[in-house]
């Protein structure tokens, strides 16, 4: 019984569990055409603490791609991602800081989220808005 429970506890804490929200089932969904349904899966694994799904939700809600938010709210889904350590959420967010999107315009704060993006990726190698097919 101790083993049953350990193995259902993993397969929770990664998210395999059959009917778990997955950022795969999201992308595919979002790729078929079902942007509620992957907007949907991406807020609850951004609540959950995902730093992809934070990402997905910032380009989502930059481009008012079925989202209706604005800059500010684009900001604080890749303000979320970049906590995290997601290095495209990083960059996004420094740019946003470097010309005032949403937020004050910050040099300051913009070099300290691009020197930590570029210390995990270099920029071309940043890519949520070609995963989406729409950013």
């Amino acid at each position: 019984m101790k083993l049953l429970f350990q193995g259902l506890s993993a397969m929770l804490l990664a998210g395999s569990v059959v009917g778990a929200p997955t950022l795969e089932v999201a992308l595919q969904a979002w790729r078929e055409g079902d942007r509620s349904a992957a907007i949907a899966t991406w807020h609850t694994l951004a609540t959950r603490g995902h730093a992809e799904a934070s990402l997905f939700l910032g380009c989502v809600c930059r481009n008012s791609l079925r989202m209706a938010c604005d800059a500010a709210r684009a900001a604080e889904w890749y303000r979320r991602a970049a906590r995290l350590g997601q290095p495209e959420a990083q960059y996004e967010l420094a740019l946003i800081y470097e010309l005032g999107i949403g937020v004050a315009r910050d040099p300051a704060e913009a070099a300290i989220w691009y020197g930590l993006s570029s210390a995990q990726a270099c920029p071309s190698e940043l890519a949520a808005g070609g995963r989406l097919g729409d950013c």
